[in-house]
């Protein structure tokens, strides 16, 4: 049977939804996958999938443009919407397949930023078992998938070679403000001193916002590698420190152990790694969530949520090394 599976953004997700990949491949599924540029460059050389297809933003902006991109593909017999906004929805509507659909439970996860309603929400949200549920009326067994992004032997090596061994990367940016940890500066002074290098990966948005002034053992590769050679760096590290950003699935995706920190998020909303892929830090602070994005302004001015000792973020980070040796 032929499904299309869409998920068009973001970085983070799109590396998030190859949860399903493994599982419907398994079963004897024909899948295509449907992204927008450039986030395609994650199922390079992916024997998981028969056809990537992608899209400029711009394609798929209005419904006529929409209509004419849906006339271009195939019939599927499922339809596996990962991402459930107006756009994905109304895309399902022009193609011909049965539509399994993402529950994202925005209300809940809304319904969280406000402190009187947290009391009653107790179980958080998990991305990947939503994802996960979708699949489930195709046979597929109701447990939990890990990302996986397939790189090829070439890429790690190609990363290895260019890298010094026992290195420690580090997600410095986040799309937001209040979600950018900032004494990151800091953690990688602490990590070079206890003998480790450190790299940073990330995009060049991410180095233009970062205030940081890193040590001169640091490597700085933020703007300088694609989406596949920053995930082959993140492979080849012993551990990845990240902010509630799109590094830390990088991580996941290609199993490395994550130590995620929580500032205006939370891991009710659904990113959070589960023990086997890491650890995350969380203040816990009342007036913590304040959005589900965090892209909102802290109504406090300071941030105190990510107000988090650069020797507190370090010493989490050695010990989840440790462990995971």
């Amino acid at each position: 049977m032929k499904v299309l599976v869409i998920r068009l953004s973001s970085l983070g997700d799109v590396i998030l939804s190859s949860a399903v990949l493994n599982p419907l491949y398994t079963q004897g599924f024909e899948i295509d996958f449907l992204t927008l540029k450039p986030f395609h460059q994650l199922f390079e050389s992916d024997y998981r999938i028969n056809s990537v297809i992608y899209a400029d933003k711009k394609e798929l902006t209005g419904a006529s443009s929409i209509k004419k991109f849906a006339s271009q593909l195939k019939d599927y017999d499922y339809i596996i919407d990962l991402h459930s906004t107006f756009r994905s929805v109304l895309l399902t509507k022009f193609l011909k397949g049965k539509v399994l659909r993402y529950r994202k439970k925005s209300i809940l996860r809304r319904l969280y930023t406000k402190r009187f309603f947290r009391k009653f929400l107790k179980k958080p949200f998990n991305v990947l078992e939503g994802y996960i549920d979708v699949i489930v009326p195709l046979g597929i067994e109701k447990k939990i998938y890990r990302p996986e992004i397939i790189l090829t032997e070439k890429e790690i090596d190609s990363a290895k070679k260019k890298l010094p061994e026992n290195f420690i990367v580090i997600g410095a940016g986040a799309r937001y403000r209040n979600k950018s940890y900032p004494f990151f500066d800091k953690v990688s002074q602490i990590l070079l001193k206890e003998g480790f290098t450190v790299v940073l990966v990330g995009s060049r948005e991410d180095k233009r916002i970062d205030k940081g002034r890193y040590s001169e053992g640091v490597i700085d590769l933020r703007g300088k590698l694609t989406i596949r050679e920053s995930l082959s760096v993140v492979s080849n590290a012993l551990l990845t420190v990240s902010n509630d950003s799109a590094v830390a699935h990088m991580s996941r995706a290609v199993k490395t152990p994550v130590l995620m920190i929580y500032g205006a998020t939370h891991p009710f909303f659904g990113f959070y790694p589960f023990p086997e892929e890491g650890e995350y830090i969380l203040k816990g602070l009342k007036c913590q969530p304040c959005h589900i994005h965090g892209k909102k302004e802290c109504k406090l001015k300071t941030v105190e949520c990510l107000n988090i000792g650069p020797e507190v973020i370090a010493n989490r980070a050695l010990n989840l090394l440790k462990k995971s040796l």
